[in-house]
This record gives structure tokens, sequence and C-alpha cells, in this order.
């Protein structure tokens, strides 16, 4: 019964320890660290008007075409 317990044990210990962020380069993980703290604090101030910005974009680059795609995708799923 000790052993099991001591191998539970050992399992939640793998299970919970979380390595911190290493994205490889000094310089990547600054920068990565400051964007990430606008993303943990109000996600949506960032990514509404960053997504709003991009879809503008693509339907002005793409146009009509991009609504035919867009019906496709939709009835086809």
């Amino acid at each position: 019964m000790r052993t099991i317990n001591l191998q539970l044990k050992k399992k939640l210990n793998e299970i919970y320890v979380i390595e911190p962020n290493d994205l490889g380069a000094q310089f990547l993980n600054n920068i990565y660290k400051r964007i990430n703290i606008y993303f943990k604090t109000a996600p949506f101030i960032v990514i509404v008007p960053l997504s709003f910005i991009i879809a503008i974009t693509v339907y002005f680059i793409f146009g009509y075409l991009l609504i035919k795609i867009v019906s496709l995708l939709q009835y086809g799923f």
C-alpha cells in the first residue's frame, strides 16, 4: 500500500510541475513576457480590435472572393 501511495505522489508531482516558458533565446523570452502581460490582464482589448483590422484588411485584399469562400465553407461544414 505504501509503494502505491509513493508512486501516486510521484505521478501527481510530474503532472503538476510546470516549467517556465523558454523560447530558446533571451530576447525572445523578454518579448514574450512583455506581450503576454496584456493577454493575461485584458485579452479582448487587444484581440477584438486586431481581429477586426485583420478581417477588414483581408476583405479589401480579396473582396468578393472572400465572401464566396466563406459561404462555401459555411455550407460545407
